[in-house]
């Protein structure tokens, strides 16, 4: 994963200083409706709820041909997912449970799009690849007795530890890839507007079961200096 993050790092910067056009930089920041598959080893898919977060950071774009431009990016970006309850609720026996995974993530999108001339802008339309890094993760723990919640608290995820998410055999770790898919409004005011979904290829999960990350997102931002202004 190092290796494929510098060679991203690398390969943006060649083509930020060899292409013979006008490159801008583009912030944005937004909403993330964030999930997770979670399968346990032959037991089925966990029944996971979406997770409300956010995201916020800047790319570059870089024309390489006419009206397509490579947009490598870094942002911040939270996912995870609602967990239902491990234990059983209607005994007369206080149970702990986790209820809901958040992990933080340095994510590195590079898209490839294609833009398309509207009265109001431009309309880009295209998707790539990403990679991302957990830099905290937390986990909110739950005390259930006879159906009835008893208290909660957010419990620190160690990447350390096997397993790492109390009651559920997780093993989580820091590192996540996948693909991403997008398209943007990019106003004639500077402003664009943008959604993407993404879906994760890696299995975080190090135990015998499989977690992979998804999430869909609503961006608001501003691309400064592009290539036609």
């Amino acid at each position: 994963m190092k290796c494929f993050t510098t060679l991203c790092v690398l390969a943006c910067l060649a083509c930020a200083t060899t292409v013979n056009a006008q490159v801008s930089l583009g912030l944005r920041s937004g909403y993330v409706n964030a999930g997770m598959d979670v399968s346990s080893g032959g037991n089925g898919n966990a029944d996971t709820k979406s997770l409300h977060g956010w995201q916020a950071g800047f790319y570059l774009n870089i024309p390489l041909f006419p009206n397509g431009a490579l947009q490598p990016g870094f942002s911040y970006i939270t996912k995870g997912a609602q967990l239902p309850f491990s234990g059983e609720q209607n005994i007369d026996v206080a149970l702990p449970g986790a209820t809901r995974i958040k992990l933080q993530y340095l994510e590195l999108p590079v898209d490839l799009v294609y833009k398309i001339p509207i009265g109001i802008g431009k309309l880009a339309l295209g998707g790539g690849g990403y990679v991302a890094y957990s830099t905290r993760g937390d986990y909110e723990l739950a005390i259930y007795k006879e159906g009835q919640l008893l208290q909660s608290s957010s419990q620190r995820l160690d990447f350390s530890k096997d397993p790492n998410v109390f009651s559920t055999g997780l093993n989580l770790q820091r590192w996540d890839a996948g693909l991403n898919a997008r398209a943007t409004i990019e106003f004639n005011c500077y402003l664009t507007l943008g959604v993407n979904y993404s879906y994760g290829l890696v299995d975080i999960d190090k135990s015998a079961g499989k977690v992979k990350n998804r999430y869909f997102g609503v961006s608001l931002g501003v691309l400064l200096n592009r290539e036609d202004w």
